[in-house]
């Protein structure tokens, strides 16, 4: 599941999961933040690094696939995840880890909830696995109830 995404495939799903919440409109039809804002906020920020937009468009592609371990922690630290989501191989329980915050973190957008920190409330809470599972089906059954649209790239 997981541990099968490509770098591609992973930072696509971050950008997919992380919306700006600016209600600016936006010129994607996905509401995404562009590259070029993600390689704005590395470029200002405290680790010192200098990526631009278009090679992010090229990782997110999967037409450069060798990138230096400074641009994937600070494209980590830029999404709030660990950096070994974006550097382990595809065994990593750290994978798992975080596609399941991010699934959660899905749901509960899709049921308006905005603010809540995922890896506080939830992830990190001692939960199990199965628990955790548990918690991803009992949102998307709600979701379901109200009639609202369930995230149709979350993993069942």
């Amino acid at each position: 599941m997981a541990g099968r995404r490509s770098l591609a495939d992973r930072l696509n799903l971050l950008f997919a999961t992380f919306k700006p919440g600016d209600g600016v409109n936006r010129a994607r039809s996905d509401g995404e933040y562009f590259n070029s804002e993600i390689a704005e906020r590395i470029n200002k920020g405290p680790l010192g690094v200098t990526i631009s937009g278009a090679y992010i468009g090229e990782l997110r592609s999967g037409k450069a696939t060798d990138p230096r371990l400074s641009h994937l922690k600070a494209l980590a630290t830029a999404f709030g995840v660990p950096t070994a989501y974006l550097v382990s191989a595809g065994d990593d329980p750290v994978l798992d880890d975080v596609e399941g915050d991010l699934s959660r973190l899905r749901a509960l957008r899709d049921l308006n909830v905005h603010k809540v920190v995922l890896r506080d409330v939830i992830g990190r809470t001692g939960l199990s696995t199965a628990s955790q599972q548990a918690l991803n089906s009992v949102l998307a059954q709600l979701l379901e109830l109200e009639g609202l649209r369930a995230d149709p790239e979350a993993p069942p």
